[in-house]
């Protein structure tokens, strides 16, 4: 009878335990980080413009933020937008969905264009969408964008 109640209460006290408890959580910004290949589309009052095929990389820079790389786009010769990141973009969520906080950015490209805007996005079930605004040097109104990729 007391070995039945000491196998008992072990079988008890040992079921809360699992291999899962043993391994390290992974930082939230570690799961979104990698490429995307997607679109762009990007609006200035009644304009709007698409680009197809472009590739922003995500890359963790501590557990809770992310660089995002936004590539060059545009047209042909002054009309192309120089590549440019985003950094210390805050990332939540877990499994497949997370969250890029709102994020404000400004900088001097490698064009030596002045540039500053704000970003935020979304990443679930493999889809990265991305939102921002964006004024180019004395440019008088934003250009806005919107990315989606639907698988890295």
């Amino acid at each position: 009878m007391f070995m039945m109640a000491l196998c008992a209460g072990l079988g008890v006290a040992l079921s809360g335990c699992s291999d899962k408890d043993d391994e390290p959580a992974v930082p939230a910004a570690k799961l979104p980080e990698g490429t995307y290949k997607g679109d762009m589309t990007c609006s200035v009052m009644d304009v709007t413009l698409e680009y197809e095929g472009l590739t922003v990389a995500l890359t963790a820079t501590d557990d809770a933020t992310v660089t995002v790389a936004i590539p060059s786009f545009g047209g042909q010769g002054h009309n192309t937008l120089a590549a440019f990141d985003v950094p210390a973009v805050k990332v939540s969520g877990r499994g497949d969905v997370f969250s890029l906080a709102p994020t404000e950015f400004g900088g001097t490209n490698s064009a030596g264009q002045t540039y500053s805007g704000s970003l935020q996005g979304s990443l679930a079930g493999g889809t990265l969408t991305l939102e921002f605004s964006l004024n180019i040097g004395a440019m008088p109104m934003p250009m806005n964008c919107v990315f989606t990729s639907t698988g890295n």
